[in-house]
């Protein structure tokens, strides 16, 4: 009988380890933005959230600082890639300033599978990930604390001093194009193959 009880004790609490573990699991890392580099300095101040590419840590800074991973040093400047730049705190932002519809739910932070949940705010469509988001963001809205996940919401990168870098993959098809074009059709017999 004992035994028992100490077994059943036991796998209830390696259930509830194992579930809370899954329960605190930490959101995927969006890759919305992934692809902006800082060119230049913003004229107004918001912060940047990053990526490090080594550890997979988040770590947040004044956007208009050049990108400096803490867990690498400076030894290592490409480390870390951006997530999103966000409100910095004090500082006022125009609803054009929002990346909307934005991709990235404010209340938890995922990249959004669809644009099914909403909630509207002076006007505004906020889509979130879940019914339960939505309540949340009702709650805030009574209290008079709207920005609490307003200051979550992505703000558009471009007017913050970041640009749209070009992907490797566009790079190796231009390549791939650029090799097919200087095809040398002179330099080799044309009876071992077709064109």
């Amino acid at each position: 009988m004992m035994k028992t009880f100490l077994f059943l004790t036991l796998s209830a609490f390696l259930y509830a380890s194992g579930s809370h573990h899954e329960m605190g699991k930490e959101p995927e890392h969006p890759k919305v933005y992934n692809d902006y580099k800082l060119t230049k300095k913003a004229t107004k101040g918001a912060t940047a959230v990053y990526l490090d590419t080594c550890g997979n840590q988040i770590w947040k800074q004044d956007a208009s600082k050049k990108k400096a991973c803490p867990y690498c040093g400076p030894g290592m400047p490409n480390c870390g890639k951006l997530i999103k730049v966000i409100a910095k705190r004090g500082v006022e932002y125009s609803w054009n300033e929002y990346d909307l519809p934005n991709k990235i739910c404010p209340v938890t932070g995922e990249i959004l599978e669809d644009h099914e949940n909403s909630i509207v705010v002076d006007g505004h469509r906020i889509f979130v990930c879940c019914k339960n988001c939505i309540k949340k963001f009702k709650k805030v809205m009574k209290k008079g604390k709207t920005h609490r996940y307003l200051r979550r919401l992505p703000l558009k990168p471009e007017l913050f001093g970041f640009t749209k870098t070009k992907s490797k993959k566009m790079g190796q098809k231009v390549k791939k194009k650029i090799k097919k074009s200087s095809h040398d059709h002179s330099a080799h017999d044309h009876g071992s193959h077709q064109h």
